[in-house]
């Protein structure tokens, strides 16, 4: 069964079923509960743990780049390697910011700090390091945050039996929120998904157009505190619609 159970009309609502077969997050703070989604759990601390890779791959990691490839490489030794999504909203900001300002001071541009800049230089990056040969698409989901994320996840799973989705973003420069809401801290969250009928819990979707709510300035965020708190349903409003969500435990 595919994970897209409605599909619908432009203004329609949308729903969407997964089975989740395992997760992992990363931030720096700890949980402020215990009792987190099962099947998988949450990394804390400064830096994320890294000592799956040799020290001199370890150095040309961001910090956000560290966490994103913490949190999916947990996800791969559970369930192996398959196809991935890496989602941001930004992606390194900070690197691309210090890159325009030393644009606008006539400063060359540093070729290392460009390529790793790059939304797709992460997801990139994770794959040379696991000397993976699966297919890994870049995203930046745009008004529907996180979710956008999902829906592509939707989207994969017509085709095979598993996806990883590794969500991650961090602050932005101070520049940036005059002008947007976005994310406060650095986070990662990566979950593997398979279609409805696996093994594992079954996570809900539903998506309602909505535009007169004010959106979540950063929705993968929240879903990761539902993560670690064991939050069991909720919802999230985006710029254009209001993601309704539900984990029934396998």
């Amino acid at each position: 069964m595919a994970a897209l159970l409605q599909s619908a009309t432009p203004g329609d609502t949308l729903r969407f079923k997964f089975a989740l077969l395992h997760w992992c997050g990363w931030q720096a703070n700890p949980a402020t509960s215990d009792d987190c989604w099962p099947e998988g759990g949450l990394l804390t601390g400064e830096h994320p743990d890294l000592e799956f890779l040799p020290i001199m791959q370890r150095r040309r990691l961001s910090p956000l780049a560290r966490a994103a490839c913490a949190s999916a490489w947990r996800c791969r030794q559970a369930c192996g390697d398959m196809p991935s999504i890496f989602f941001s909203r930004h992606g390194e900001s900070r690197y691309y910011f210090e890159m325009l300002t030393d644009l606008a001071r006539g400063e060359a541009l540093s070729p290392s700090r460009f390529s790793l800049s790059v939304h797709n230089a992460i997801g990139g990056l994770y794959g040379l390091q696991c000397a993976s040969r699966q297919p890994y698409l870049a995203l930046a989901g745009g008004g529907d945050d996180v979710f956008a994320g999902l829906v592509e996840a939707a989207g994969l799973l017509l085709e095979v039996p598993r996806v990883l989705l590794v969500a991650y973003d961090q602050a932005l420069p101070e520049v940036y929120l005059t002008h947007i809401h976005g994310p406060e801290q650095t986070w990662a969250l990566a979950m593997v998904l398979a279609n409805p009928g696996a093994s594992g819990s079954a996570l809900e979707l539903c998506r309602t157009p909505d535009r007169s709510r004010p959106p979540s300035p950063d929705a993968g965020y929240a879903l990761l505190q539902a993560a670690c708190s064991g939050q069991l349903n909720g919802s999230v409003a985006t710029r254009r619609a209001l993601w309704q969500w539900r984990l029934t435990l396998g």
